[in-house]
C-alpha cells in the first residue's frame, strides 16, 4: 500500500512540480492575491512591502550560508568521511540502504540541519556505489527525509532564539531555556521515535525492479555519471599532487604555509577555548555560537590549511541556488507581516485552539506559514508573538507552544523544496525527482507530531 502510494504522488510531482525557484515565485504571486482577499492594503502598497521585504533576510542569509559552507566542511574531513563509510557499509541491500541514509541523515540533523543534509547526501552517494540495485531518488529522498527532525536538536533554530538572553520576545515569555524545549521529555521522545521509524517508512517505498533508477542511470549536476568519475578522479589526482608537493623540500614558503597544519590547528584550539568558556559562562547556543563551533570542528580535524579551503569552497558550491531565492522570501514575508496577512492566517488557528489544542494549531499553522517562510527564525518573527501570546492568555505551556511551532516548520520541509537545494546539488537530482517520497515522511510525521504535541507529558 505504501509503494502504491508512493509511487502515485512521484508520478503526479514529476509532472508538475516546477524549479525549486518558480516554486518561490508562485507562491509570491499566491501571498499578493491572498493579502488583497484578506487585509485592506492597496495593491500598490503590497508591492512597496515586497520591494521593501526583498533585502531583510541579508544577516540570515549570510549566517545559513556560513552554517552550509562549515557544516559542509566538517562532513568532508577524512576522520568524518571514514565513520560515514564505516556506518554506510553496514547496508548490503537497498532495504537497508535506504534505512540506514534516513537514520544517518536524522542524526546529523539533530547535531546541526546542515550536517543533516550533507550527510544525507554523501551517504546517499555512498550506498549508491556499494549496494546493488537502489533505487537513487529514493535514496536521496531517504536522505532529505531525515532532516524533518532537525528541530528537535542542536542547531533549533527557534528553541535557540527564546534560550537567549534579550530575544525579542523577552518581555512577553522570558528566556526558555533548552531544557524546557529541545531536552523536554515530549521533544526527545518524539525525536527518537522520528529517527527510527521515518528511516522504517523509507524502507518500505521501494519500488518494483523494473521501476529502479541506479546512480548510474541518474545524472550528476547536469552532467553523466561517465563525466561524474572523471570529476572525482580529478578531485583524486588533485590530493595527491597535494601530497606530493608535501613531501618535497623545494616547495616555495607560500606552498609551506598551505601545508601547514599548526596554523589551522592554532586557530581550532584558540577557537575552543573560546567556545568552552563561551558555553561554561552561560553562554546561550544561537546561530553565531552554532557557526563558531562548526567552524572549530572543520579547522581542528582538516590536516592542512590547503584541505580546510578545499572543502569549504566545495561545500559553498551549492548555495547558489539557496541565496538567490533568499530575496523572494524576505518579500513574502514582507508582505505578509506588514499587510498583516500572518496575523490573519495564525488568528484562523488561534480562534479554532482551546488550552489542550492550542500546541496543535500552534503545529498547523506553522506548518502552513513555512510554505511562505521556509526559514526557523523568520517564521517565529512572524508567528512567535501571537502564539506566545495566546499561550499566556490561555495558561497553555510557552515552551511546548513554541516548540510546536518549530516542528510546524520542520514539518513541511518535506514538500517545501526549498531546503533540499543543497541536497540535491552534491547528489545531482531535482526537486521533483525525490518530493513524492518525501509526501509520505511528510503524512508519516504529521501524525506522530501532531499526537505528540498533543498528548506526550
Amino acid at each position: 500500500m505504501l509503494k502504491i502510494v508512493a509511487n502515485f504522488f512521484s508520478r503526479i510531482i514529476e509532472r508538475y512540480m516546477p524549479d525549486p525557484y518558480l516554486f518561490a515565485a508562485l507562491l509570491t504571486f499566491l501571498v499578493y492575491g491572498l493579502s488583497l482577499v484578506f487585509t485592506p492594503v492597496a495593491p500598490i502598497a503590497l508591492v512597496d512591502m515586497w520591494a521593501g521585504g526583498l533585502w531583510s533576510l541579508l544577516v540570515f542569509t549570510m549566517q545559513v550560508s556560513i552554517t552550509l559552507v562549515f557544516s559542509g566542511a566538517v562532513i568532508r574531513t577524512k576522520p568524518v568521511e571514514r565513520a560515514l563509510r564505516a556506518a554506510s557499509s553496514l547496508a548490503d541491500t537497498p532495504t537497508k540502504a535506504y534505512f540506514m541514509t534516513a537514520l544517518l541523515a536524522g542524526i546529523g540533523s539533530l547535531f546541526s540541519w546542515a550536517a543533516g543534509l550533507f550527510v544525507g547526501a554523501f551517504v546517499a552517494k555512498e550506498m549508491a556505489k556499494s549496494v546493488k540495485r537502489c533505487h537513487y531518488p529514493l535514496l536521496v529522498a531517504s536522505g532529505y527525509a531525515g532532516f524533518m527532525i532537525w528541530h528537535m536538536g542542536y542547531s533549533s533554530s527557534i528553541a535557540l532564539v527564546i534560550a537567549t538572553p534579550g530575544h525579542f520576545l523577552a518581555e512577553l515569555c522570558g528566556v526558555i531555556p533548552t531544557s524546557q524545549s529541545i531536552f523536554a521529555p515530549f521533544n526527545m521522545i518524539a525525536a527518537i521515535f522520528l529517527l527510527v521509524s521515518i528511516p522504517w517508512v523509507m524502507s518500505k517505498l521501494a519500488p518494483e525492479n523494473k521501476d529502479v533508477r541506479e546512480v548510474d542511470a541518474c545524472v550528476f549536476n547536469g552532467l553523466s555519471s561517465d563525466r561524474h568519475a572523471v570529476d572525482q578522479s580529478i578531485i583524486n589526482e588533485h590530493s595527491t599532487i597535494d601530497t606530493t608537493v608535501a613531501a618535497k623540500t623545494t616547495m616555495t614558503p607560500g606552498e609551506r604555509l598551505e601545508h601547514a597544519r599548526p596554523i589551522i590547528l592554532l586557530l581550532g584550539l584558540g577557537g575552543l577555548v573560546y567556545i568552552v568558556r563561551f558555553y561554561l559562562g552561560g553562554g546561550g547556543l544561537n546561530l553565531n555560537s552554532m557557526n563558531m563551533s562548526l567552524m572549530v570542528m572543520a579547522l581542528i580535524l582538516s590536516t592542512t590549511p590547503k584541505e580546510f579551503i578545499y572543502n569549504c569552497v566545495e561545500s559553498g558550491k551549492s548555495l547558489g541556488p539557496i541565496v538567490m531565492q533568499f530575496p523572494l522570501y524576505g518579500g513574502i514575508m514582507g508582505m505578509m507581516v506588514k499587510s498583516g496577512l500572518a496575523v490573519v492566517i495564525a488568528g484562523w488557528f488561534v480562534a479554532m485552539a482551546t488550552e489542550t489544542t492550542l500546541p496543535f494549531f500552534s503545529f498547523l499553522s506553522a506548518g502552513l506559514i513555512n510554505f511562505f517562510v521556509p526559514s526557523g527564525g523568520s517564521q517565529w518573527a512572524v508567528q512567535g508573538p501571537i502564539m506566545m501570546e495566546a499561550a499566556k492568555q490561555m495558561g497553555v505551556d510557552l515552551p511546548r507552544v513554541a516548540m510546536a511551532v518549530a516542528w510546524g516548520d520542520q514539518w513541511t520541509n518535506m514538500i517545501q523544496p526549498f531546503w533540499a537545494l543543497p541536497l540535491l546539488a552534491i547528489a545531482g537530482m531535482k526537486a521533483k525527482d525525490i518530493m513524492g517520497y518525501c509526501v509520505m515522511a511528510f503524512i508519516w510525521g504529521g501524525i506522530v507530531m501532531g499526537l505528540a504535541i498533543t498528548f506526550l507529558p
